[in-house]
């Protein structure tokens, strides 16, 4: 019969300790494994964005006037040359559209800047306040509980708003706000001015000759749900709407 030597006595030793480790290494893993109640559950929700928010300008007959010298504005007596107390007939109708499947409803402010040149300052302003009194005479204007329509707001803008007000949590009072305007491919129109008012006669003499004055229109429109920086909804008050449409870089998004 083989004699084992002391040093084989060892080795084998070693590697049966080692064997017997391995096994309780796996049964101490799987009765870890087994020793827990465990559960699973998972949950999902769709967030589908809305349509996108466009705008442009038109005349009466529906066609675009896009660009530099296409504000349609005509002088009623055929004349080249304005002269004080002919009418002016001035189309500008704001088009409005999104997509058919999820489109957004808008909010709609108009700018309208007059520019007078040629003339002192002080009559540049004269002349331009006074364009623009006779001008609101051909605008829907809103009337409160009666008709949506035009607010002047005193920035100098327009903003299209609701007959009815809301209560402001912020002011705690009833306030103006705009109107929520439908939108789809197809479009909504929301005239501004569609008539003719009168180039006032009131206080012009031969030193307003040679005046030049440009005006331009620029209809501006956002996503009818206004948030604050928290995410929560805040009421479509013209001082909401106007701090946010400062803030947009049209440019931006005009190009996407």
């Amino acid at each position: 019969m083989e004699k084992i030597t002391p040093e084989q006595r060892i080795t084998r030793g070693s590697v049966v300790i080692f064997i017997l480790s391995i096994i309780l290494l796996l049964c101490l893993c799987l009765t870890a494994t087994l020793a827990y109640f465990a559960g699973s559950q998972t949950s999902d929700m769709i967030l589908i964005l809305g349509g996108p928010v466009r705008v442009t300008i038109k005349d009466n007959n529906y066609n675009e006037t896009i660009g530099q010298g296409n504000l349609v504005m005509n002088i009623k007596t055929g004349s080249e040359k304005l002269l004080p107390g002919m009418g002016i007939d001035m189309q500008a109708i704001a088009h409005i559209t999104s997509s058919q499947i999820d489109s957004t409803r808008a909010l709609l402010r108009a700018r309208l800047d007059v520019e007078v040149s040629k003339l002192t300052a002080t009559q540049g302003r004269e002349v331009e306040q006074m364009i623009r009194d006779e001008m609101i005479k051909c605008l829907t204007y809103r009337q409160d509980g009666i008709r949506d329509g035009w607010v002047l707001f005193d920035d100098g803008n327009y903003y299209y708003c609701s007959k009815d007000k809301e209560y402001d949590d912020v002011n705690q009072q009833q306030a103006i706000v705009l109107l929520p305007i439908d939108t789809s491919d197809e479009g909504n129109n929301i005239a501004f001015i569609n008539g003719t008012f009168q180039f006032p006669t009131k206080y012009y003499t031969s030193e307003y000759a040679h005046a030049e004055i440009k005006m331009e229109l620029t209809f501006e429109a956002i996503q009818e749900v206004l948030v604050n920086d928290k995410g929560e909804r805040i009421p479509n008050t013209i001082f909401n709407v106007k701090n946010i449409l400062d803030k947009v870089d049209f440019d931006y998004h005009n190009k996407n």
